[in-house]
């Protein structure tokens, strides 16, 4: 299989670090069915689409954000997906991209979501990482993580990894946890993190959590 990260390059699709991490993390292939719970405005799918024509992709999202270019490459529900979910088809690869901290029942979510993993599939996703020295920094001198402040409402509940990986071990997945994204040093004005840092300790210089669920069993 050609590696993820060359064809994004390649392709100018998912420039964003986070999105490029989590589809890598994917372990894409051709073939696959995938489900994008939050689908959004589709920058997902169309990396999803780049890769590989063939793949059957479902997106589920409260609003119809999706622009006329990819009416015809998703089967999209519109509904909350503590509703949509219950009429969504098993995938191959169930995707939750920086959307579980939005939810106002995430666990339920996820568990439902887990469910929906083929045998031999796995379930990615993204959530604010409130380990990051920027949060830690922010909590001590504010009392306030920064994904979380007052003055963001659509960030509601965030997502700790111990407790993701109990769901999904409840669910008969096999649980990976790493990170994504590029962090800022705090009270810099916005320089990255040094690259040799960044590599080494990406529990504090990650923007995001990155968790994995494997279903076993052949595809």
């Amino acid at each position: 299989m050609p590696d993820a990260s060359l064809q994004l390059a390649s392709l100018g699709c998912a420039s964003d670090a986070i999105h490029q991490d989590v589809f890598v993390a994917s372990r894409p292939e051709a073939g696959l069915s995938w489900l994008d719970i939050g689908c959004g405005r589709g920058d997902l799918v169309r990396t999803i689409r780049a890769f590989d024509p063939t793949a059957r992709i479902a997106g589920i999202d409260a609003i119809d954000w999706l622009p006329p270019d990819l009416r015809g490459d998703v089967d999209l529900v519109v509904a909350a997906a503590e509703d949509g979910l219950n009429s969504a088809s098993p995938a191959d690869r169930v995707m939750l991209i920086e959307v579980i901290e939005h939810f106002e029942a995430p666990w339920t979510v996820l568990r439902s979501a887990a469910r929906l993993v083929a045998p031999g599939g796995l379930l990615v996703l993204s959530t604010p990482n409130i380990a990051t020295l920027r949060h830690r920094i922010e909590l001590a001198a504010r009392g306030r993580l920064t994904s979380f402040r007052p003055d963001h409402p659509p960030h509601l509940t965030p997502a700790l990894p111990h407790v993701i990986e109990r769901i999904l071990v409840d669910e008969g997945l096999r649980v990976s946890i790493s990170y994504a994204g590029h962090d800022i040093m705090p009270l810099t004005g916005g320089r990255p993190w040094p690259a040799p840092l960044h590599a080494r300790l990406g529990s504090l210089t990650r923007t995001s959590l990155l968790v994995t669920g494997s279903r076993p069993g052949e595809p």
